[in-house]
């Protein structure tokens, strides 16, 4: 056996394992999801309206966040968005939508131009990922 094909078939086995344990782990979880379920919900705050930008908005924020929820939405769309501090970039665009309603235009469009480079990365990435494969 060629040191290739033991490698494979060490890395199939090891991610059988694995699998195989999520599976039983997720299993085990669903009961107690389920009771604590309906105590959730009670505790459960009501979901936060979208953040929605202003109509007297300068033009140039206007244009930049349009253009950075065009990008995160193809990204998101293809299962890409990026996150940054803990926050999806959905997130950080509602951050911008608010400091522009505030009339805080640099801080608005520097989170904007961040929204949007980091769409077009994940984008990026999207078209990557389709092509992945493993070398061997």
């Amino acid at each position: 056996m060629s040191l290739k094909a033991l490698f494979v078939a060490s890395a199939l086995s090891l991610l059988t394992s694995v699998a195989i344990a999520e599976e039983k782990k997720a299993a085990d979880a669903k009961p107690a999801e389920a009771a604590a379920a309906p105590a959730a919900k009670a505790d459960a705050k009501p979901a936060e309206e979208k953040v929605e930008l202003k109509a007297d908005a300068d033009p140039e924020v206007k244009a930049a966040i349009e253009a950075a929820d065009a990008a995160n939405a193809a990204a998101k769309k293809a299962g890409f968005e990026w996150y940054m501090d803990g926050k999806t970039m959905s997130q950080h665009l509602e951050g911008a939508i608010k400091a522009a309603n505030e009339g805080d235009k640099e801080k608005a469009l520097k989170i904007a131009k961040k929204v949007e480079k980091s769409g077009k990365a994940g984008q990026d990435q999207a078209e990557a990922a389709k092509k992945a494969a493993p070398r061997i």
